[in-house]
């Protein structure tokens, strides 16, 4: 049995295969069970919804290179690829709300994988409804975008938390320091303490909060010199040595009982810091509210009017910012109200857009992509005009818009309310489009605008890679000679306004770009392409000029 349990080096026993292999075996199945983490820039590698076979580049001083492009050009001319796009997605035309959906899942990812077009209704930019209610259900990994951002709020709040807690603990300190009164009576000179001892036993401030400690009731000493109340606009008064009628609240000598001339804060007592709710144990926070000195609360605009208590040294709450509008994340009512009582039958409040798992067997079903993406005219009409990778379907016929059919319906549908009239070379989708076309062929990722006050957003590659570096206003300009015959005129805008538009691209550390589109006489051409090429986009940078900073 001994050389069973303790084969001697090197000695074939049977237990020592399974001791070797087992290691092995459990790190190849965790290594295989973890997933792999796919690069940016693989996932989004296509710039547009096509591929694109260019030749090799040739070098002059390297001969291979040439050999390198005969090979190329030869086996494209034999095998040829396929004619791109080699798949035409589907959308469908949406009225009231003057858009493009594209339904297919598929189709969706392909579109914002591959260029950055559109936006998830139910998302920010990024269509990632259904990974949100995975990550909400447990079912998903937690990295999405929107829950980050959640995140680095909370952590936000948490820190200005901290922040005020150290602030308020640093008053309490500076006012402690300012109690002290020196002695200047008998009577005070025979209450200091009258060894080192009686000073380590029992600290000015515990005797001023009315704290007891062990040693001080095994070693009795005399009361501490009195602590006065330095409070603005209150003369100062001794708080330790005054019984309570004596007290002095607010200048009246004799008040009601139980009254101190400090707010309480905290735990009831004057002197003591405030803290977070990690610091406070959970089982005593109940009974030391109960004990609290409560002050009243109301809430206006309410059939039910609740009242709550609150410390007046306590900095405001981590979890009731002022961008919750008086909710918490999970959406209860702050102050401890409720919502308002639903009428007898009734059944749980509709909530738009938002998708309720049923009880039982439904909730643990397999969730269903609701979340469509939304193409703005401009961007439809580029997938289909500018690269044929889209087709839109009306909903009252069911039938496929040609280009044409599009174009003429977005140009009615900018104006407000929609023009039936003649259309005028100046029309606002004209206008934006040409400018949205030349940035795509520049190979800008141009996205709306309208978080800051502009047109549209400039990316180098993608919202995922970096924050947009330019911010473009549209301007028409009415430079031909036949605008100054007819007396027509751009659309003046003040100073105020570009100093505006400005100032905020400024802060968000935007470059700003102004566009102006020369916009051509009347003709009857009707045709998008004959339409596009005789507009004229010019570009200028305007940053803010500052006296303290450019005075070379």
């Amino acid at each position: 049995m001994a050389d069973v349990e303790n084969p001697a080096p090197g000695a074939p026993g049977p237990e020592a295969p399974e001791v070797l292999t087992t290691p092995r075996l459990f790190k190849q199945d965790k290594s295989s069970t973890k997933p792999q983490k796919i690069p940016l820039h693989q996932i989004y590698a296509l710039p547009a919804p096509l591929r694109t076979f260019p030749l090799p580049s040739f070098y002059p001083n390297n001969p291979l290179s040439l050999f390198h492009v005969l090979w190329a050009w030869t086996s494209q001319a034999l095998s040829p690829p396929r004619a791109e796009p080699s798949v035409i997605h589907q959308g469908h035309w949406s009225p009231e709300t003057r858009s493009v959906h594209i339904r297919d899942p598929k189709s969706i990812r392909a579109l914002w994988e591959q260029g950055f077009f559109g936006k998830g209704n139910y998302s920010r930019s990024e269509p990632n409804w259904l990974k949100r209610e995975q990550s909400r259900q447990g079912q998903g990994h937690k990295r999405v975008s929107e829950l980050l951002t959640v995140q680095r709020r909370e952590e936000r709040k948490m820190m200005k938390w901290d922040r005020a807690r150290k602030e308020q603990e640093a008053i309490l300190k500076t006012r402690l320091a300012e109690a002290w009164v020196a002695p200047v009576g008998p009577k005070e000179l025979l209450a200091l303490p009258n060894s080192l001892q009686d000073l380590l036993v029992l600290p000015v401030a515990g005797l001023a909060n009315g704290h007891t400690t062990p040693d001080s009731l095994s070693h009795p000493t005399p009361p501490r010199a009195p602590i006065s109340s330095t409070s603005p606009g209150v003369p100062p008064t001794n708080i330790s040595t005054l019984s309570p009628p004596e007290l002095a609240v607010n200048g009246d000598q004799g008040g009601e009982t139980g009254k101190v001339p400090f707010p309480s804060l905290n735990d009831g007592h004057p002197f003591s810091p405030p803290e977070t709710p990690a610091m406070k144990p959970a089982s005593t926070s109940r009974d030391i509210v109960a004990s609290m000195p409560k002050r009243r609360k109301s809430v206006r605009f309410s059939p039910t009017v609740e009242s709550t208590t609150f410390q007046l040294g306590d900095p405001p709450s981590p979890h009731l910012g002022s961008s919750t509008n008086g909710k918490v994340p999970n959406g209860d009512m702050t102050n401890e109200t409720r919502p308002l009582p639903q009428p007898a039958g009734a059944g749980p409040p509709n909530i738009l857009d938002v998708p309720v798992a049923a009880d039982g067997a439904a909730a643990s079903s397999e969730l269903v992509d609701r979340e469509h993406l939304q193409l703005s005219p401009e961007e439809a009409f580029y997938l289909v005009f500018g690269l044929g990778a889209l087709s839109v379907i009306d909903p009252a016929s069911g039938k496929t818009m040609a280009a044409q059919d599009l174009f003429h319906l977005f140009r009615q549908l900018s104006y407000f309310p929609h023009s039936t009239t003649p259309l005028r070379p100046d029309d606002p989708f004209l206008v934006q489009y040409a400018v949205y076309h030349h940035f795509r062929s520049l190979g800008w990722v141009p996205r709306p605008g309208i978080k800051f006050g502009v047109d549209w957003l400039l990316y180098i590659g993608g919202p995922v890679f970096s924050h947009a570096e330019f911010a473009i206003m549209v301007l028409p300009a009415y430079t031909d000679s036949y605008w100054k015959s007819q007396g027509r005129e751009p659309p003046r805008k003040s100073w105020q306004w570009l100093h505006s538009i400005s100032r905020v691209q400024s802060h968000a550390l935007k470059t700003m770009v102004i566009v102006y589109v020369d916009i051509p006489p009347p003709t009857q051409a009707s045709d998008p392409s004959a339409l596009l090429k005789r507009y004229t986009i010019r570009e200028f940078i305007m940053k803010r000029w500052l006296s303290n900073r450019s005075r070379d």
